[in-house]
């Protein structure tokens, strides 16, 4: 899994289903969670507030019931001039 630490630029997380989008300063998000968090705990941290959120394994209601689409990625900016962590 990658950290905090090794991404470059700012976060970005989409939704599709309820149009939700935000763009996240990765030094914010290591003050905030630590340098070396996990990206996918804090992707689960920022996501909890989207009401088609559902823990993982839970059962939906039905094959139509809608369900939080959200995805992770990065701009790729890297104005640090930083090597990536390889710790």
């Amino acid at each position: 899994m990658e950290r905090l630490c090794d991404l470059r630029g700012r976060l970005i997380i989409t939704c599709t289903v309820c149009n939700r989008r935000g763009v996240y300063c990765l030094d914010r998000l290591r003050r905030r969670f630590g340098e070396h968090a996990d990206v996918y705990d804090v992707y689960i941290r920022l996501t909890q507030t989207c009401r088609y959120q559902h823990e993982v394994g839970a059962r939906r209601p039905n094959q139509y019931g809608r369900a939080c689409r959200a995805q992770v990625d990065t701009d790729g900016a890297d104005r640090s001039g930083r090597l990536p962590s390889r710790t």
